[in-house]
């Protein structure tokens, strides 16, 4: 990868985190001159105090992580940690994005203690801080590998709880022969994505791998449509903030039926059995150079790499998904993604720090990239993802991301989850579109008064 798009990423990357900082009513449009590039000063191992390595005994830390779609990757940084730390032995728990809040926090609450384990960064974070399950790691020396910026921007309270990993575009690789074949050019809008989906589908190929069945996927996809829609083309920034005070519901923003819409649009023109087919199966699906476009982050490039070399070479592309019709506001979508924390009454505090020194150190950051295919947070780390991924590169250059995420920093409500019930039953034509709109007032009215 080209040291213009190292240097670019990691200073958009930096730039969007820093404007999340501020007004959420802007979106995160900012250019990488804002802020000092992350790659200038490559960061070393700074290991948290420990005992010399006589005194040291051997130690069983628990991680758990919701990375469950990568978990080879993990497993392979974590040998690369247990082999340079022989005295500690890590018992990796990863578990599906779908059920792993759930499980963590009965696991926090019935005195299950984890050492280390991955929350997202903002209103999840707050939840386990202020049930006093997260220790503090502001000041400590590794959390020097990061930019103060991104510190700041996943501070809680003013405190550092979470050790910030990794970020990833949020975008559609596409096949370029399939597009190539039928003389298709990357859409701009989404109705111009539809029709080339349409065009797909008549020529007897499947032009969306949708794999729904896994309830992050679908509401990974809603969770950034509806918001880009409601602050970017309704013009209502605040609204998911009017939502948790009550001073707004769902029949008031015209995006909510937007964002039904296209559900529709995509799931007619997606695989057979969407609903059936996991993460898994659709990542398999679009490696065999059947399908035209899959929504997703950069994660599924290390299996399509090893299940199809040369689709992964030279076959597939990465465009921005174009939520709007107004080819202005159709930026690239970069979002941070996993971060780290610390068990608060963990009995291997020392080891767990040990361990996020390690994923500190320009070594793990450039070990989380190879690995899992995403870009790190860590000074000096690698950016070289992969040669699809080169292809947004003009989109960090001339500052064209954004962070619909921002957009919802002020909700507790998990909305996505109920709106993924509701949407459902309008695929198989049990519900309306009006239907599915007064049903999530009625259940936000019902559950959070």
């Amino acid at each position: 990868m080209k040291k213009s798009m190292v240097l670019g990423l990691c200073a958009m990357l930096l730039t969007i985190l820093l404007a999340a900082c501020g007004s959420k009513n802007e979106p995160q449009a900012s250019t990488a001159g804002s802020s000092e590039p992350a790659a200038s000063s490559p960061a070393e191992s700074t290991p948290a105090p420990t005992e010399s390595a006589a005194e040291e005994k051997p130690v069983t830390i628990s991680f758990m992580h919701f990375k469950s779609d990568v978990t080879d990757g993990v497993q392979k940084i974590v040998d690369q940690f247990e082999a340079a730390n022989p005295n500690i032995k890590v018992d990796v728990q990863p578990v599906k994005y779908d059920d792993y809040y759930t499980l963590l926090k009965t696991k926090m609450a019935g005195g299950d203690v984890v050492d280390v384990f991955t929350l997202n960064a903002g209103a999840q974070t707050k939840l386990f801080v202020d049930g006093g399950y997260v220790e503090d790691l502001t000041g400590m020396p590794f959390m020097e590998n990061f930019d103060p910026n991104v510190l700041k921007a996943q501070a809680t309270d003013g405190k550092n709880y979470v050790m910030p990993v990794n970020a990833t575009p949020i975008a559609v690789f596409y096949n370029k022969k399939i597009f190539t074949d039928l003389g298709l050019e990357i859409p701009r809008t989404f109705d111009a994505m539809i029709a080339a989906g349409k065009k797909i589908k008549e020529a007897g190929k499947t032009p969306f791998a949708l794999g729904w069945k896994d309830g992050w996927t679908l509401g990974m996809w809603a969770g950034r449509d509806l918001p880009s829609n409601t602050a970017l083309v309704a013009n209502q920034p605040d609204f998911f903030e009017k939502i948790e005070t009550g001073a707004a519901k769902f029949a008031d923003n015209p995006a909510i039926k937007t964002t039904i819409q296209h559900a529709k649009q995509l799931f007619d023109l997606g695989n057979k059995d969407q609903l059936g087919v996991d993460y898994n199966g659709i990542v398999d699906l679009f490696a065999k150079g059947d399908v035209g476009m899959m929504y997703m982050g950069t994660w599924p490039l290390a299996d399509i790499q090893k299940k199809n070399p040369d689709l992964y070479n030279t076959g597939i592309g990465y465009f921005p998904y174009p939520f709007s019709n107004d080819e202005s506001l159709n930026k690239l979508e970069f979002n941070p993604d996993a971060s780290l924390a610390v068990g608060r009454n963990s009995k291997n505090k020392e080891a767990a720090l040990k361990f996020l020194a390690f994923m500190a150190s320009k070594e793990g950051g450039d070990s989380w990239v190879k690995n899992i295919n995403s870009l790190s947070y860590v000074k000096g780390a690698s950016a070289d993802i992969a040669p699809a991924v080169n292809e947004l590169q003009p989109y960090f250059d001339k500052g064209l991301v954004y962070d619909s995420q921002i957009y919802m920093a002020k909700t507790s409500i998990d909305w996505g989850s109920q709106f993924i019930q509701n949407v459902q039953k309008l695929f198989f034509g049990k519900a309306t579109e009006d239907e599915v709109i007064k049903a999530m007032d009625d259940w936000v009215e019902k559950n959070h008064k």
